[in-house]
């Protein structure tokens, strides 16, 4: 358990912004789901989206009625009640003061449409997610960040700590040198997982001393025979080398619970063993690193990504990379393609957008599975809206946060059984 520090006067130092009243209560709202998340209330990932949303819906004229709002989007436990009430007062005091300074001046409707972009409000989500981690500043976000790989997040924590990512701003990938990981080599796995999606069902099939009869090969045959069947060929599925398409999402969210030796050797992995695949990164904007994953050694593509001014830790856009892709690469997925979508789902675009690109790819493409780091967590639910958008048109929604999580994935394909994801993880199975 990390010990977490008292919560500071809430009146005191504040910083809100004072000549936007609009921004004053977003700000205030992150800052009571950060404070919310300290107290050990299990807030949902996206917790100060929703909650933006909900106080959008039903505006600020009643106190009784957002708290109301407040609480069935945040509290899930009756024992957390309590504690949102008590910290509930000092939101609402500082909800007060906003709307004091300039009676009517806080724009409800746009509360949950600027929450993602507004400048102030990502520098509140920054507060949060320090407050969330239990540090004393910036460095317990940063430590989680692509750049650090030494503070891995605990599994019992993934599904509560990640955070929606703002639009925010990308910063250029970080090229110091990788190697400082714990995680074991994912080779393996990805060659498990290689042959798994190799031997999926499929229409070609191939000759074969243990498959099923192959009846119309029998019946040509006996023309040279008088009409008699001298022997029954037989066929069997035919294993094909995999062709793929990745999609990796590395907004703030997704890189503060991914460690990026492993996410970078996976994706090099599925490079080498795959016959032919495309790799596009993606959080606000889209960039295509296939020929960077043929780099010499995982440091030379960090390298390469800098090189085609990759960025990440910025925020997540699903639905734009994804109709960016069908628009401008639409050869990069047909009928005979694997699509692996790497993402947490919590995504901040047009969720019309994200359903037209996930439609596109679930006519188009041979199976989508859906790797969401989150999943590693037993507690995960995919109850974002991303995730909900998202899920009809997947195969599968699975972990990604270990090579154990590839395996499982393998292991489920092997055995044909359906439906297939994080359901039947068998570390939830074994439970």
């Amino acid at each position: 358990m990390i010990d977490v520090p008292p919560d500071p006067d809430p009146d005191a130092g504040d910083d809100l912004p004072p000549s936007d009243p609009t921004v004053r209560v977003r700000s205030a709202l992150v800052r009571f789901v950060g404070a919310l998340r300290t107290e050990g209330v299990e807030v949902p990932a996206d917790g100060s989206l929703v909650a933006a949303e909900a106080l959008a819906a039903v505006g600020l004229d009643d106190r009784s009625r957002a708290r109301t709002a407040l609480r069935a989007a945040l509290v899930s436990r009756p024992g957390d009640v309590a504690t949102f009430d008590r910290l509930f007062d000092r939101f609402w005091r500082r909800v007060t003061d906003a709307t004091d300074d300039r009676p009517g001046g806080v724009d409800t409707a746009s509360l949950d449409g600027g929450f993602a972009s507004d400048v102030a409000g990502d520098d509140a989500v920054d507060r949060e997610t320090d407050d969330a981690a239990g540090g004393d500043g910036p460095q317990s976000v940063a430590s989680r960040r692509l750049g650090d790989v030494d503070a891995p997040v605990r599994e019992d924590d993934a599904a509560t700590r990640a955070r929606y990512s703002p639009t925010g701003s990308s910063a250029r990938v970080d090229t110091e040198s990788l190697g400082a990981s714990a995680i074991a080599d994912p080779t393996p796995a990805v060659r498990a997982l290689t042959d798994a999606l190799a031997s999926l069902p499929g229409r070609r099939r191939a000759s074969a001393s243990d498959g099923r009869p192959d009846v119309r090969r029998a019946m040509r045959r006996t023309h040279a025979t008088g009409g008699v069947v001298m022997e029954v060929p037989r066929l069997a599925r035919r294993s094909d080398a995999v062709r793929g398409l990745v999609l990796v999402d590395v907004s703030r969210s997704v890189l503060d619970t991914v460690d990026r030796e492993f996410l970078v050797c996976v994706l090099r992995a599925l490079t080498d063993e795959w016959r032919t695949v495309r790799t596009f990164l993606f959080d606000t904007d889209v960039t295509e690193v296939t020929a960077a994953l043929r780099a010499e050694s995982p440091d030379a593509t960090l390298r390469e990504f800098d090189r085609l001014e990759a960025a990440w830790g910025g925020g997540t856009r699903i639905g734009h990379a994804l109709t960016t892709i069908r628009d401008h690469a639409p050869d990069a997925v047909d009928r005979e393609t694997v699509v692996l979508v790497v993402s947490d789902g919590l995504e901040t675009g047009d969720l019309s957008s994200l359903e037209d690109g996930m439609t596109w790819l679930d006519r188009r493409a041979r199976r989508v599975f859906w790797l969401n780091p989150l999943a590693a967590s037993t507690a995960y639910e995919p109850t974002c809206r991303g995730m909900v958008t998202a899920r009809p048109h997947v195969d599968g929604v699975f972990a990604f946060a270990e090579p154990a999580d590839l395996f499982d994935l393998a292991r489920q394909l092997r055995h044909r059984q359906r439906p297939v994801g994080y359901e039947h993880d068998w570390r939830r199975t074994d439970r």
